[in-house]
Parts: structure tokens; C-alpha cells; sequence
């Protein structure tokens, strides 16, 4: 037996015999001392799994601050006092122990149904989205399967994810509030058990003179990022190759680099993790001329000098769609669609469990906060002592001894009496002269 098993074994022995202690001491405050032994012994726990910050949270708030109100509860409610009360509410008995047994009903429901696996990461079905990438195709429904998936989708716009089971999917786009579509395509969605997050961006573009209506699907990387960093793929719809390039400073071409180069027309690239914050005011798209060495020569095609668009936030997975459009003179300019998506929180991380319990366990959650409010309220009325009515009292001033007595005690006789009874001075005698 290994030094850990044995120190789990010892520590989660006393833990579990505290919190047994706690439930059978009469004193309230007893019991409140027990818990703060099961506190600290959980608190071991968490070292023994290396997790110091939690160790520190469950002495410092559980063991610390939260038993201190709980002392404060009980002296204020007069719970440790041991003398029988008067029970007034002789139904809260049973109704306890109804929501002990219903508290234990919802926790053993959520956890046999909740599929929960602590050693592999949660598969979901594949997410397919549609991007609008097509200046000539107009407003568009799409339909999957002949079910509309989002209605009145402009260019440069793309629908929501949403899970859909495996399999082969007609996509077609519509014009807006038409049946008959401009275009249709198939595609497989297969799920992959490698990743955690299946997702799929169908991408529509080209169309007249950029060539034929096009839908390239692509499998997006959700995955979860490194430590405040973003994933930044790109996806060139147009016709020609282009560069990604960052441009430095405008004072000195030395710091001029290229982030991506030749990407080719329909090709998908994955930048580098990139840190949060990352300024992309002197990144652009450009052409490319293997001739040309100096990189402020190379053709700009769409600078990513908006802040509001192009920024690098960390947890985010974003898809820079390279396109183009035509304009009112005949003319066609470069554009890029920024597509930026919340990436998967990491397994068995804060979040991740956050996202489950606000999720899949949303309800029995909120049935368990509304048991442990009933738990809570009743202990209040139960641990109150109805004591003894108290008698009403004379608060009228009473004098033990009169002031008179204690007078006439003082010089000898009742100063009440007459003024004949009162004794006398002796007559003065003549003198002998």
C-alpha cells in the first residue's frame, strides 16, 4: 500500500468520522467544531491532489469565515443551550426527512443519467454552420436536408452553429423567402473521436465572373487554446494567392515580416497560437510576387487596421474568410469575413464544469438549491428554544427600609413620634457660685 492510499485512507477516516460526530452531538456548537474538522481534512484532500489554492480557499473561507457565521447562528438562536424545548411544529420532523429523502432522489438521478466520466472527454454530435461568402448570390435561406437552418442570410454574414446527427446533408441556398434554389451540394458530416468539438463551416462563394457558386466545407478547430492565447485559420475564397502580412512600423521596413505566404485560391491555413491582445493594425493581405523582396512593393489587398473587427481575444477560435466583392462600377475589391467563435472550455476545468451544471444539469441543479433553502429555513425553526413565558414584573421602586427608620436608627428614637414623646435635653442647673 502506497503512501498516498494510506494517508486517503487515514484522512478520509477522520473526515468521515467528524462529520458523522457532527450529526449526533446534542451542543450545537460541538457539532460546529466537527465540521470544521471535516473542513480541514478535506482541505488535506485537495493538497494530496495538488491543488494548494483550494486547500488555502476551504481553510480560509469554509473553515474560516463561513464557521464563524455559523457560531454566530447558533449563539444568536440560543442552540447550544441543552435544555428541552417546547415543540410547537411537531410536522417539521417528517417534512425533513421528506426532503432528505427527495435531496437524495434528485443527486442520485442527476448522477446515474448524467453520464458523468471522469477519464474521457464528452463527444459530442458534429455542429455545422453556413457561411455566406458569395457577393453575387444575394439574401439567402439555407436548408439542410430540405429544413431551414437560417433564413435571410446576407453576404459576409454565417448562421449559428448547431448539432446535427452524422451523416450525408443536402445543403442548398435559396434566395430569400423563394423554394427554389440557386444551388445545392452534398455533404458528410462524420464525427471524430479524437476532438472533443466536431464543428463544420460550409462556405459558399464565387459565383459569375469569379467562377462557378462554390460550398467548400472545412472542419473548424474548436479545440480548447492554450493559456490566453486565440487559434486564427484562414480560408482563401478568392481567385489568386495571397499573403498575410505584417507590416511592423511605417518608419522601418526591417521589421516587415511575412505571417503567411502563398495561400493558395480554396486552401485552409492554421496560424500559430497567438497571444491575446495581439495588435493586427499593421497586418494586410497581399499579393504575391516571389520576385519581389520588399514587402511594401507587394499589392495591399484589405488591411486589418480595424480594431473592431480584427482583434485577438483569448478562448477564441477565428476564421478569416479572404473574398472578394463587386461594386457599383463593375469594380471587385478584396474583403475578409471575420468569424470568431468561442473555443471549448478545457476538460475537467472551471468552466467546462460550469457550462455543465448551467446546462445538462440545470434543473436538478436548481431543485437542489431550492431543497438546501428549504434545509435551511427549517433549521432555523428547529434549532429556535421556545422558553419559559416570562411573569410580569412590578417595576414600581421599592425601599427595603424607610428613610424614616433609618433615621430614627441613627439618633435613637422614631423621628415619626410626637413632640412631647421625643426626649429632652436636661434643664440647665445653676450654677454653684
Amino acid at each position: 500500500m502506497t503512501t498516498d492510499v494510506l494517508l486517503f485512507i487515514i484522512v478520509g477516516g477522520i473526515a468521515v468520522a467528524a462529520a458523522i460526530m457532527m450529526l449526533l452531538q446534542e451542543n450545537a456548537v460541538y457539532s460546529a467544531l466537527f465540521l470544521i474538522v471535516n473542513f480541514g481534512c478535506v482541505a488535506f484532500l485537495y493538497l494530496m491532489l495538488d491543488a494548494p489554492f483550494l486547500a488555502m480557499v476551504q481553510i480560509a473561507v469554509y473553515a474560516g469565515a463561513i464557521m464563524v457565521l455559523f457560531l454566530f447562528v447558533i449563539m444568536l438562536l440560543g442552540a447550544e443551550k441543552l435544555h428541552a424545548p417546547t415543540r410547537q411544529f411537531r410536522w417539521l420532523a417528517p417534512l425533513a426527512l421528506a426532503l432528505a429523502a427527495g435531496f437524495l432522489l434528485v443527486t442520485g438521478v442527476a448522477i446515474t443519467q448524467g453520464q458523468i466520466d471522469l477519464t474521457e472527454p464528452i463527444q459530442r454530435p458534429p455542429m455545422l454552420r453556413v457561411v455566406h461568402a458569395a457577393p453575387l448570390a444575394g439574401v439567402v435561406d439555407v436548408y439542410a436536408n430540405g429544413q431551414l437552418l437560417a433564413e435571410d442570410v446576407s453576404f459576409g454574414e454565417a448562421t449559428d452553429f448547431q448539432g446535427v446527427p452524422p451523416g450525408e446533408y443536402t445543403i442548398g441556398l435559396n434566395p430569400a423567402g423563394t423554394d427554389a434554389p440557386v444551388f445545392t451540394t452534398t455533404i458528410t458530416l462524420a464525427g471524430n473521436g479524437e476532438k472533443t468539438i466536431n464543428a463544420y463551416s460550409a462556405v459558399a462563394y464565387g459565383g459569375a465572373d469569379s467562377g462557378p457558386l462554390t460550398v467548400g466545407l472545412i472542419q473548424d478547430n474548436l479545440e480548447t487554446t492554450e493559456a490566453r492565447t486565440a487559434r486564427v485559420s484562414v480560408l482563401n475564397t478568392s481567385d489568386q494567392a495571397v499573403n498575410l502580412v505584417d507590416f511592423g512600423s511605417d518608419f522601418d521596413a526591417a521589421d516587415d515580416r511575412v505571417v503567411l505566404g502563398n495561400v493558395e485560391p480554396g486552401a485552409l491555413v492554421d496560424l500559430p497560437p497567438l497571444a491575446e491582445k495581439t495588435s493586427l493594425r499593421n497586418w494586410a493581405f497581399t499579393g504575391v510576387d516571389e520576385a519581389q523582396t520588399d514587402l511594401t512593393k507587394l499589392p495591399v489587398l484589405f488591411r486589418l487596421n480595424n480594431p473592431e473587427l480584427f482583434s485577438i481575444e483569448r478562448d477564441t477560435a477565428q476564421l478569416l474568410v479572404v473574398g472578394s466583392e463587386g461594386l457599383f462600377d463593375g469594380s471587385v475589391r478584396s474583403v475578409v469575413i471575420p468569424l470568431v467563435t468561442k473555443a471549448v472550455s478545457g476538460f475537467g476545468s472551471p468552466n467546462a464544469i460550469g457550462e455543465l451544471l448551467f446546462t445538462r444539469y440545470m434543473l436538478a441543479f436548481q431543485l437542489i438549491a431550492v431543497l438546501l433553502l428549504a434545509a435551511m429555513i427549517g433549521a432555523i425553526v428547529l434549532t429556535h428554544k421556545e422558553g419559559a413565558v416570562a411573569r410580569r414584573r412590578d417595576v414600581r421602586r421599592r425601599v427595603v427600609k424607610p428613610l424614616a427608620t433609618a433615621i430614627g436608627s441613627q439618633v435613637g428614637h422614631d423621628v415619626l413620634a410626637s413632640v412631647e414623646d421625643a426626649p429632652k435635653l436636661p434643664e440647665q442647673q445653676p450654677s454653684g457660685d
